[in-house]
């Protein structure tokens, strides 16, 4: 009889651990499935966000990269009366202007919050500068581990300046980094443009262009 009792309090035993594996298998896959909500929830939100500042319909969207921010042609340096390049943190945009009137919006990158940067807590310039004559078709700096393509100097003669998306030291487009264009304060004190938008700026703007940041 003593025996039997034994044997009906360990299955009672096994099954009570049962039930309390089975419960806690529910609890982690309810867990589980709430952070999983969670995130679909703040992915929802942020395309939602990034689709309404970009609901401009001259302006390229889905983001990309490579190419111009805008659908039309880019404007004639040559011929704008009183041209100076505004540029908006806030908004990660770019505003070539003519006067009070923009021809041209530009996505860009520009802050100062990129993970590993020894700036990334400094703020990033703000006020009246003028584009600066020093330019090149290249750089790397082995400091930071990055380059990039069609820059021009607009603060501390080459410290900050306007280029690309950021490559490597062989020019390789760094796609991770790209892809945070428009979205995403992520850049060295620098202000990144697409590639095509930077070589525009390159070849177009020149030395003594005003240049507001706010």
């Amino acid at each position: 009889m003593g025996q039997m009792n034994k044997k009906k309090i360990f299955a009672w035993a096994v099954a009570l651990v049962l039930v309390c594996i089975a419960a806690g298998s529910v609890v982690y896959v309810r867990h589980a499935e709430k952070e999983n909500q969670v995130k679909i929830a703040k992915q929802a939100k942020k395309e939602a966000t990034l689709k309404k500042k970009s609901t401009d319909p001259e302006m390229r969207y889905p983001i990309n990269w490579r190419k111009s921010s805008e659908k039309k042609d880019y404007p004639d340096a040559k011929f704008l009366p009183k041209m100076w390049v505004k540029v908006s943190l806030k908004r990660q945009r770019m505003y070539i202007m003519s006067g009070k009137k923009t021809v041209y919006k530009m996505y860009i990158s520009a802050g100062t919050n990129a993970e590993g940067y020894s700036n990334n807590k400094k703020k990033f310039p703000k006020g009246t500068f003028k584009v600066e004559s020093k330019r090149g078709a290249f750089f790397y700096s082995p400091t930071i581990n990055e380059g990039a393509k069609y820059w021009v100097s607009w603060k501390g003669d080459g410290k900050n300046m306007i280029h690309t998306v950021p490559t490597d030291e062989k020019g390789k487009y760094r796609t991770d980094q790209a892809q945070n264009l428009g979205q995403k304060e992520d850049t060295n004190g620098s202000i990144r443009l697409s590639v095509k938008d930077a070589k525009w700026f390159y070849e177009n703007i020149a030395a003594g262009t005003k240049l507001v940041i706010e």
